[in-house]
């Protein structure tokens, strides 16, 4: 009952507050509560860039550039980092559900394929790759901006180009190769990846 009520009464501030991520985060069962709160603690610790203390997660009144989808994925890319894989993955859904810009989404999602391809699991890492495809067209003026207009690699059409040779659909990793150079997409290992494909 106590504990009721100091959750009733308690001040909800910090960047929780900064985000409007309380209600999501109160939502959370107790054991994602904790390590929502163990890795912006973390963070804290280890990162140099990070401008923030232990006690501004939930308390104090903060300002903030993130975004409720980078703040996220800035906690996933810390469990990354101590390779708890299990929760990187849970905070980087959970970035994906919360409202953002498609630039935003593509970030996570190669995120997420770094982080596929550490489990080594296929299906997932196409299922993503094709995500990322399909977004395409809603985030690359805003990637071309952050390049200077240059196009850089993009991750997800190279690793679908890769999946698709190691299934046997040559057809296919040829069809998208072609497609990389229409939109012209920076991709240095095409020669290589053609002569074997055409092999």
């Amino acid at each position: 009952m106590i504990g009721k009520v100091f959750r009733i009464f308690r001040e909800k501030g910090g960047i929780l507050k900064a985000l409007d991520l309380w209600d999501w985060y109160e939502s959370l069962e107790p054991r994602w509560q904790k390590k929502v709160k163990h890795y912006f603690s973390l963070k804290t610790i280890k990162s140099l860039n990070f401008p923030y203390r232990a006690k501004d997660f939930d308390s104090g009144e903060v300002q903030t550039a993130y975004t409720k989808r980078t703040f996220l994925g800035s906690l996933a890319q810390t469990a990354l980092l101590e390779k708890d894989l299990e929760t990187a993955e849970w905070l980087y859904l959970q970035a994906l559900e919360q409202e953002g810009s498609p630039y935003e989404e593509h970030l996570i999602l190669n995120d997420l394929l770094l982080l596929y391809q550490r489990q080594r699991n296929f299906e997932k890492m196409e299922h993503i790759a094709k995500r990322d495809i399909e977004l395409f067209p809603d985030y690359v003026e805003e990637l071309k901006k952050r390049n200077g207009e240059n196009m850089p690699q993009i991750y997800s059409f190279e690793l679908l180009v890769y999946l698709l040779e190691r299934r046997g659909e040559v057809q296919k990793a040829l069809e998208l190769v072609k497609k990389i150079k229409e939109l012209g997409i920076s991709y240095p290992q095409e020669e290589e990846v053609l002569k074997r494909l055409i092999k």
